[in-house]
């Protein structure tokens, strides 16, 4: 009983959330939300259920299902148990009044998908109560023909209720993507967002994402004219966000749903190993005096430094977890010349997640040439330096004019002016200084990768059963098509290196724990960013 109480007021938030959305009348919210508390009550106490939430939900749909048909003032009665559908006559109102009640609106999707002597008959029949010997007259068709087909349009609209086109929600509740990210790089189109700014493509993806359908399946999911969808299609193929094998086409980005437990999942194993991971390593380049020495140059601001030098050890060193898909396996070429792995998410807005994971966050980048790399992450800790047009050609003369300030070489004007306008030097007096942090190939270099490296995997194997856990319950990519299938795998490869989610926790450890102090206004443009002097 008392198990049975906590269930309920576990999700009595989200179940009001939910309700609030669909019933306008706020009297007729609480009492849904009352009665839906009431029917799940009754029905733990009585049985025992293994998918909890699943459970929850069916209620929920089933109680608003019963709250329209109460309310619906309709001329047919309505019927969807057990899969059966009656039109009954009644005198109450014109169709005009149905259109905002849920079942009806389905029955007129439903009747749309019929052929055109189909729909004539129904809504003959239905619509404008003719008699079946009147619609013969009508039509200029045999009664027996009448007959049969007002059978089998009641028939096909029946089967269309009773599957619901699959994903018919999305009909009436098109999802949206909360984000859209990748790892690797852009081509001309910039970011990948720029190919699915439509909630038309974002649907369509979703549709296709686990199973390829064709054009005419997606439109009847989403109840879209298909010339439409085959457009859209057409667009998504050219810069391979689709993949069409004859008429079918797949989906060929990674999209996630946030679930409340894969929140908690993730936000357990990684507050539990990040901490102790990133303190550790802290806490170890102290006490071996590794921040002064003269293979790191730059401000002299040991707060600044680490600032700089944690994300870059703990992104960049070896974590023990094998590499077997190379990035080449995993990437799509796309038609604009960009090179990447496309991750979108679709978030429920019910469902409270960590505060850093509402901050603002880009990372890692890395830009290089022969003689030098420049990497850096943006936080809300830092000025937004990574935008659409960061990095590529565009960098290559930045790379070069660092190496040779780096050097000690005399700069032009526009030169210095360039360096001081991105924060990578600063003015001293009369003179220019790095104002960033640059670090030396050589002893200093592989003694502080191996040392994160070293920490990283002694935290990894004593969690490795969460680890595991949280790699196929989370990150599982056993449902996905091949394809994805491997793209997911590569990135499950990086986990507590270059991964964006294990940046934004060493932040939070380190900060927390009160070993990473706040940054001034004027560092915010060079922090977090490292120059490797090859």
């Amino acid at each position: 009983m008392e198990n049975v109480n906590k269930i309920v007021e576990q999700y009595i938030e989200r179940i009001y959330a939910y309700v609030k959305k669909r019933v306008a009348n706020e009297a007729d919210v609480e009492d849904i939300t009352q009665e839906i508390a009431l029917n799940l009550y009754r029905a733990l106490c009585v049985k025992e259920v293994d998918n909890v939430e699943g459970f929850v939900w069916v209620v929920v749909k089933n109680t608003l299902t019963n709250f329209y048909r109460g309310n619906a003032k309709t001329r047919y009665n309505i019927s969807i148990e057990d899969g059966n559908i009656d039109f009954a006559d009644g005198k109450e109102s014109a169709l005009e009044t149905l259109i905002y009640q849920e079942n009806c609106q389905r029955i007129q999707e439903e009747i749309a998908y019929l052929s055109k002597i189909q729909r004539k008959v129904l809504i003959l029949y239905y619509y404008e109560e003719k008699k079946q010997s009147e619609i013969a007259q009508i039509l200029d068709i045999p009664l027996g023909t009448v007959k049969w087909h007002l059978n089998v349009a009641k028939a096909e609209v029946k089967k269309g209720m009773e599957k619901m086109r699959n994903r018919g929600e999305l009909k009436f509740n098109p999802i949206t993507f909360a984000q859209v990210g990748f790892s690797g790089g852009v081509g001309t189109v910039g970011y990948p967002i720029n190919f699915v700014r439509s909630a038309l493509s974002q649907n369509i993806l979703y549709c296709i994402q686990t199973e390829a359908l064709t054009v005419e399946k997606i439109a009847d999911l989403l109840n879209v004219s298909p010339v439409f969808v085959e457009s859209e299609l057409a667009y998504l193929e050219e810069y391979q966000l689709v993949i069409r094998q004859g008429k079918q086409y797949f989906c060929n980005i990674l999209i996630e749903e946030t679930t409340e437990e894969g929140i908690k999942a993730t936000d357990r194993m990684y507050r539990t190993v990040t901490g102790k991971i990133a303190n550790t390593l802290f806490d170890e380049m102290v006490q071996r005096g590794y921040l002064h020495s003269d293979d790191i140059i730059g401000p002299k601001d040991d707060n600044f430094r680490m600032w700089s030098l944690m994300f870059y050890l703990l992104a960049t060193s070896e974590n023990g977890i094998l590499k077997k898909i190379s990035f080449q396996e995993a990437a799509t070429i796309r038609a604009d010349g960009g090179e990447n792995i496309i991750i979108a998410s679709v978030e429920d807005e019910t469902i409270e997640k960590p505060a850093l994971w509402n901050e603002y966050f880009c990372g890692p980048c890395w830009n290089e040439n022969k003689e030098v790399i420049i990497w850096l992450i943006d936080g809300e800790w830092t000025e937004r330096r990574v935008t659409e047009h960061y990095g590529g050609t565009k960098i290559e003369p930045e790379l070069r004019i660092l190496k040779r300030f780096a050097d000690g070489k005399q700069l032009s004007v526009e030169e210095y002016t360039l360096m001081l306008e991105k924060g990578y030097i600063r003015k001293n007096g009369e003179d220019f200084e790095l104002a960033i942090v640059a670090l030396k190939d050589g002893e200093t270099k592989e003694k502080l990768l191996s040392l994160a490296s070293q920490i990283k995997n002694e935290v990894l194997k004593e969690h490795e059963k969460l680890l595991e856990e949280y790699r196929n319950e989370v990150l599982g990519s056993d449902r996905l098509p091949k394809h994805l299938r491997v793209q997911r795998e590569f990135l499950n490869q990086h986990l507590f290196g270059a991964d964006g989610i294990f940046m934004r926790y060493i932040k939070d450890a380190l900060v927390d724990s009160g070993r990473l102090k706040a940054l001034s206004e004027e560092q915010k443009k060079s922090v977090s960013q490292i120059l490797i002097l090859k």
